[in-house]
């Protein structure tokens, strides 16, 4: 090492944190990980129940190279951690009137969709570079001769159209309409209301690919957990921070330490709100109070008798209405009455995962924000959870109430809940203006130079892919920090009050 050793606290056992404790344990820091749930994984977690068992957070995983690159700086071999296997489909469509969609290879070769992809693929092309590899802060890092060809494609990021805007100007099909649309909930956001750059997502899914992690998704911080390991982290879970004040971290037990560096892989909305509040601004506090949330969900854990030969592995049941859903989720703060419907069932690649003869069905629907302490009453849950089975059975999946032999539920509260996520959102702040998109809550305390943050709620964003590049770009930024031959300045707190315990705040 060039640098002397740092003693650094990552809050939080989720995908960036792993990824930010690996690089930095690597470069030889000394790594704690404190997370206040019984193992890794932070939303991606996994469910069992009855002898079936369900991955409760991504269900996909796409650029499957951002996480084999991680390995390779590690100086492993991906493969002797995780098999990978790539799906042929990434989803079936499903609409009521019978039509079914599948987006593997040969949708993606239609002469419309192409089309389209070249679009979308100008997108990537100049944005990718500058977005996915640097913090805002450092955008200017990515100005090199190789990127002037790229810029022709600039004005492709300054429309003020939206996602759907410009996909119907792109399609007349309404059903190649809205399966477009639909990428705009990788995050969070209405299609409506969210900026046109973001129908990269469909060429980035089109282009890397759907990817499964075999024996489930949840494999993926199990082995980022063990690479962990053998750098020398230690991991103490069960641990909940109660407060940090100036590199000083407290739990919830009144245990205390000092680091020379915490980086939190929380809810950085909560985090600033409550345990982090001596490391946030007033002024950055007002804002946080007044920021949108993205979207949550509704869970529906189904054990079902049979296999069902209509279904792939993921499979999406559009609504009717697409424009209504998200005015009823972002504007009534409401259950949609007609929600499109997912279900994930991830025994079609591990058949262990539902006992011989049955199938684990993940059903998710978009869902408005909640806090932890708000909850639907038991009636109205129950009358909207035989209201989604019943639109299923419309949609062709004969019998399937009866055939439902074990269920659970899990609500936006229990996301709040179980992940301190801020009002239960599962991508942080909503995505509906490029100011929203380029200016995600920083990486990095203004009040604090010690604290940072990683993760799907900060900068690039969620999903698996995203969330590693955050844990490159924070371990790369504490170690230029490290670095600099400079005294760091001591933290100035400007909290005006005692942080709220994080279930209040």
């Amino acid at each position: 090492m060039s640098t002397p050793p740092q003693k650094i606290l990552i809050i939080g056992a989720g995908i960036g944190g792993l990824a930010a404790a690996i690089r930095l344990a690597k470069a030889g820091h000394q790594v704690h990980v404190w997370e206040r749930n019984e193992g890794p994984g932070g939303k991606l977690k996994e469910f069992e129940d009855d002898g079936f068992r369900w991955d409760t957070g991504p269900s996909l995983l796409t650029m499957p190279h951002i996480l084999e690159e991680l390995f390779t700086d590690a100086g492993r071999k991906m493969e002797d951690y995780l098999t990978l296997h790539r799906l042929p489909s990434a989803c079936r469509y499903f609409w009521r009137d019978g039509t079914i969609i599948d987006e593997d290879e040969a949708f993606w070769q239609r002469k419309d969709v192409k089309r389209f992809l070249r679009y979308a693929k100008g997108i990537y092309d100049v944005s990718a570079e500058t977005y996915l590899e640097y913090p805002p802060s450092q955008f200017w890092r990515a100005a090199k001769p190789s990127m002037l060809p790229k810029l022709r494609h600039l004005p492709k990021l300054m429309t003020p159209s939206s996602m759907a805007q410009t996909i119907c100007r792109y399609f007349k099909d309404p059903y190649l309409r809205q399966l477009f649309m639909r990428f705009a909930t990788y995050n969070g956001s209405s299609p409506f209301l969210t900026p046109s750059v973001f129908n990269l997502i469909a060429y980035v899914e089109a282009h890397f690919g759907p990817w499964y992690v075999e024996g489930g998704m949840f494999q993926l911080p199990l082995a980022l957990e063990r690479l962990a390991k053998e750098f020398g982290v230690t991991f103490r879970y069960h641990t909940t921070v109660a407060e940090v004040v100036e590199g000083r971290a407290t739990t919830e037990e009144d245990e205390s330490e000092q680091f020379d560096y915490v980086v939190c892989n929380g809810d950085c909305l909560q985090a600033k709100l409550s345990y982090l509040s001596a490391a946030t601004s007033d002024d950055e506090r007002w804002e946080l109070e007044r920021t949108k949330p993205s979207l949550s969900g509704l869970v529906f854990f189904f054990g079902v008798r049979g296999v069902d030969t209509k279904l792939g592995q993921h499979n999406i049941f559009f609504a009717e209405d697409y424009a209504r859903e998200f005015t009823d989720i972002f504007q009534r703060k409401l259950l949609p009455t007609q929600p499109t419907i997912y279900i994930n069932i991830t025994s079609r690649s591990n058949p262990t995962h539902a006992p011989e003869g049955h199938e684990n069905y993940f059903v998710l629907i978009n869902a408005p924000p909640r806090w932890p302490d708000e909850t639907w009453p038991t009636d109205t849950l129950e009358a909207y959870r035989n209201m989604v089975v019943g639109r299923l059975e419309h949609f062709g999946l004969e019998n399937l109430d009866e055939r439902i032999v074990t269920e659970s539920v899990f609500t936006p509260c229990h996301f709040a809940h179980r992940d301190l996520a801020f009002q239960g959102a599962l991508y942080g702040p909503v995505t509906h203006s490029v100011g929203e998109a380029l200016m995600r809550p920083p990486m990095r305390s203004s009040v604090d130079p010690r604290v940072f943050y990683v993760g799907g709620t900060t900068h690039p964003g969620g999903g698996i892919p995203m969330v590693l590049l955050s844990g490159k770009m924070i371990a790369r930024s504490v170690e230029q920090d490290i670095a600099k031959p400079r005294k760091r300045p001591s933290a100035k707190t400007k909290a005006t009050s005692k942080p709220k315990p994080a279930s209040q705040a």
